[in-house]
């Protein structure tokens, strides 16, 4: 028979290759763990040989060919982590083969990367984050969190988790504690076929081999945060190959209390810049954004320390939104008094209303950008700087008309009422254009957003379009009359649509992440 291998040769060589688990059972099975291996960590195996050096740092590796998708990963680090009910920092997808001729099912678990780059700390408007320079670990500071959940939004992989119950955010810290004493992470431990282990990373090739690049196939592009993570098959992933749930529609979260707040700070900045350039009284303007900003304190887990909002100014754009805003409404609210009172000298009020007006005009862009940097498609520039700039450009007139009603000339509250319609015209049209099938390839962010628009979301799009008629149809009316009720009551109706439409603005978008990812 010579070289001809038979099925026995076959289980021997296999015997010669076990895998760590099958290795600790032999060695426990013959009771040969004494002290000083128990010291050295039985768990060693799946470590690395040594600690990071210079220009290095821990990553996870993951051996696609042993992963079965027995979530052993995720019910360890649940376990061993003490996670809440619901809680999990590590999930389990699936890729599958789209063509006839390549059927295939792949297992992949996925948790958080420690980028080399990574977007939650960039993002994070109270640095809560901080990424050890030995380890190169991202950790999470929980008493330095204030639960904004940004870097939910900014994380491509939906890493970090805000937990309901603290008020805070909590991740992946890749067991830094157990690393340490030499002992594997919870998930690398509980693996029974060594598909995880921990590796060392030169961060320098991590940054090249991000370039173009996705860690498995529907993933978010690597150059984005630079993930550590290496994922090593037998058998090359195909560039066809999908998650196993592309297909499915889950609307996002909603954020009620952001959505109140970006609708009424914009219509004040919009008020305000009209009101302003008519020489009429900024008050109104100026409170309708103070209250504004005062609902979104409702969108914080522990809203006792939201003054930490402002400590990442350099790096986040959260921060940048919070001084803008916070600075326009308090410099607005002192011109609208002194304008009111007759108090101040001309000067200073010029000054103090240019100052404001520039403020409020950077807070809406500040606020359009804290989106942008997202990468969602649906929340790229050509959409958000269109909704938030045009809601300002929709609210702001009308509102300042409907404050000036009893005041000013019936002509110029007539124009107003006329550029709000004309914006709102277009504005909606802008949107309907995203609801059209053929615009988009199937398969793709915009289109899953569309279909959420039209399917678990379409009754929320008929009332953001009957809100829209009516509106319009009352402003026309108020065209015609210059009338401080019917403005009044054109002014609630186009309210209720741009909050309906901010709403979406949420809830359909469709976040980049990893297959089968994490979802609430």
């Amino acid at each position: 028979m010579g070289d001809v291998l038979t099925p026995i040769d076959h289980f021997l060589a296999e015997q010669q290759d076990s895998t760590a688990v099958a290795r600790f059972s032999r060695r426990h099975d013959r009771g040969s763990f004494d002290a000083q291996t128990l010291a050295t960590g039985v768990y060693a195996d799946r470590l690395p040989g040594h600690a990071p050096g210079v220009g290095e740092q821990y990553a996870f590796q993951v051996d696609l060919d042993q992963c079965t998708g027995c979530k052993a990963c995720v019910a360890g680090c649940h376990s061993l982590n003490g996670l809440d009910e619901g809680e999990s920092w590590r999930s389990v997808g699936q890729l599958v083969g789209v063509e006839p001729e390549a059927p295939r099912l792949q297992t992949v678990p996925s948790g958080c990367h420690h980028c080399v780059d990574p977007a939650c700390l960039s993002g994070c408007p109270t640095n809560a984050y901080e990424k050890d320079p030995f380890s190169g670990i991202v950790r999470h500071l929980d008493d330095q969190c204030f639960g904004c959940g940004y870097c939910e939004l900014t994380c491509p992989y939906e890493v970090p988790k805000l937990n309901k119950r603290l008020g805070v955010v909590r991740k992946c810290d890749m067991c830094a504690d157990r690393l340490a004493e030499g002992e594997a992470p919870a998930c690398v431990q509980a693996c029974p076929t060594s598909a995880i282990t921990i590796t060392v990373v030169d961060t320098q090739e991590a940054v090249a081999d991000a370039q173009g690049s996705v860690l498995v196939p529907g993933a978010p592009d690597s150059a984005i945060t630079v993930p550590t993570t290496r994922y090593i098959t037998s058998r090359p992933l195909a560039d066809e190959m999908v998650s196993a749930d592309q297909h499915a529609l889950h609307p996002s979260e909603a954020h009620p209390p952001l959505a109140f707040m970006l609708v009424l700070t914009q219509a004040s900045v919009g008020a305000f810049v009209i009101a302003l350039a008519l020489g009429w009284d900024t008050l109104a303007a100026a409170t309708v954004g103070a209250f504004g900003l005062a609902g979104a304190f409702f969108h914080l887990g522990r809203p006792t320390v939201a003054w930490r909002a402002v400590l990442g100014v350099r790096h986040s754009w959260f921060s940048r939104e919070v001084l803008a805003l916070g600075g326009y409404a308090a410099v607005a609210m002192a011109h609208g008094v002194a304008t009111a009172t007759a108090m101040v000298p001309d000067a200073a009020e010029t000054v103090a209303g240019a100052v404001a007006a520039a403020a409020g005009l950077v807070g809406v862009a500040c606020s359009a950008q804290l989106y942008v940097v997202t990468r969602r498609t649906w929340w790229r520039p050509r959409f958000t700087f269109t909704k938030f700039f045009g809601t300002a450009t929709v609210l702001g007139p009308i509102l300042a008309a409907t404050v000036a009603a009893g005041d000013a000339d019936p002509s110029t509250l007539r124009v107003l009422v006329a550029l709000s319609a004309a914006a709102l015209a277009a504005k909606v049209a802008d949107e309907a254009w995203l609801l059209r099938r053929d615009r988009h390839d199937e398969g793709t962010d915009l289109a899953r957003t569309s279909r959420l628009l039209r399917g678990p979301l379409a009754t929320s799009s008929r009332w953001r379009f009957g809100s829209a008629a009516v509106g319009l149809g009352l402003l026309a009316v108020s065209v015609g009359t210059a009338a401080v009720g019917a403005m009044a009551v054109a002014l609630a109706a186009v309210v209720a649509g741009e909050l309906i439409e901010r709403y979406q603005f949420f809830v359909a978008s469709v976040a980049p992440r990893m297959p089968g990812g994490f979802r609430r």
